[in-house]
């Protein structure tokens, strides 16, 4: 079976570039769909790399760093792991990327945005596991 799933993968696709705006105002835009795997479900652990950002400022890189995990539905790093991440990983698959546009009410606690200045983050889903080994 792994032999045939290596052989019919194809790996990510571009996005649509579409802008999508959900219901509590966080808004994305596929810039590649995973295919790999299941997408993020409570308890799973997620892993990713993002670049993180508010107006021109970036407030961290984790491709300079290390990547981040954590266990979804659970924010261990709130500085980083948001609703609004929460929300925007929903639905990727491994191999993803997706621009995520994330409104006050969707931020970090205690993250105090400009006026009409989002927090941007560009995340890439690097693993989704059942639980820690």
């Amino acid at each position: 079976v792994e032999i045939i799933k290596g052989l019919t993968d194809t790996g990510p696709q571009p996005g649509s570039g579409e802008t999508i705006t959900t219901a509590s105002g966080l808004q994305y835009t596929d810039i590649l769909v995973g295919t790999s795997g299941d997408s993020p479900k409570p308890g799973n652990i997620v892993g990713f790399n993002a670049v993180v950002t508010i107006g021109d400022a970036t407030l961290f890189d984790t491709y300079k760093d290390k990547p981040v995990a954590f266990k979804f539905g659970q924010r261990p790093f709130q500085n980083i792991v948001c609703e609004g991440l929460e929300e925007g990983v929903r639905g990727m698959k491994v191999g993803g990327k997706r621009k995520l546009i994330v409104n006050q009410d969707l931020a970090p606690p205690g993250v105090k945005l400009p006026p009409g200045v989002p927090i941007v983050y560009t995340v890439e889903l690097t693993e989704v596991l059942n639980s820690y080994l």
